[in-house]
């Protein structure tokens, strides 16, 4: 995916330069697809090393994690390699690292980057789009709106009543036109938050929005927007 390979590059590139003594971070884990034999990682940084087991439909708990500058290496069970490695800006005390399968012949078994997970950056009430594809994407939920360019975020903040149901709709923009991802029905609620993930299937290329529930804020609710996967 090369989008999400420059990403990666500009923010590992910077990490040299920053030889700052180690802090720890609260960090929490979402996989988009699990590695054969990189099932769970090991997070050092706490008085032990913690085991989290990856999980394509639920983000884990929160665990400290070491950052040494701006880099902090995420473990793998069973083995001395590391499972991926991940800027952390220096901005960040409470990040949401995102794995994705690394390509073939990389030494990690992830690629991986991480968002501002904190409760002040990242409020109750919002769907945080994240757009790791080549294309534009925009969504709306009832009046609120964002649009975002390919490798950024934006926050769609509910408005309206709490609990009225609102349309939502999303689209990727492909040359000039934009293309339906998905259109479904949400209740307006600002007790919870959800991360909702766009980006293209590095062997199809078709286009897939994913969208993750913050379950550490919303109980026991499970709402989501419906999960697409559209050709181009």
């Amino acid at each position: 995916m090369k989008t999400l390979a420059s990403i990666l590059a500009l923010g590992l590139s910077a990490v040299a330069a920053h030889a700052d003594q180690a802090r720890t971070v609260e960090a929490s884990f979402y996989c988009f697809k699990n590695v054969p034999g990189a099932e769970t990682i090991q997070i050092l940084g706490g008085s032990a090393p913690a085991s989290v087991r990856l999980s394509a439909a639920n983000i884990s708990n929160s665990v400290p994690l070491t950052v040494n500058g701006e880099l902090a290496i995420i473990g793998r069970t069973g083995s001395t390699e590391p499972a991926a490695k991940v800027k952390i800006p220096a901005s960040l005390r409470k990040a949401l690292v995102v794995l994705l399968p690394a390509p073939a012949g990389s030494s990690e078994a992830y690629q991986a980057f991480a968002i501002d997970y904190s409760r002040e950056n990242f409020r109750k009430g919002t769907y945080r789009l994240v757009n790791i594809s080549r294309h534009a994407v925009r969504g709306a939920i009832g009046r609120s709106y964002a649009e975002v360019k390919s490798g950024g975020t934006g926050d769609i903040e509910l408005q309206g009543d709490e609990g009225a149901t609102q349309g939502a709709k999303f689209e990727f923009n492909d040359k000039g036109a934009w293309n339906r991802l998905t259109e479904t029905r949400c209740a307006v609620r600002r007790d919870r938050r959800w991360l909702v993930v766009v980006h293209e299937d590095p062997v199809t290329q078709r286009m897939n929005l994913r969208s993750i529930p913050d379950r550490e804020s919303q109980g026991t609710s499970t709402q989501t927007i419906a999960t697409a996967d559209t050709g181009e």
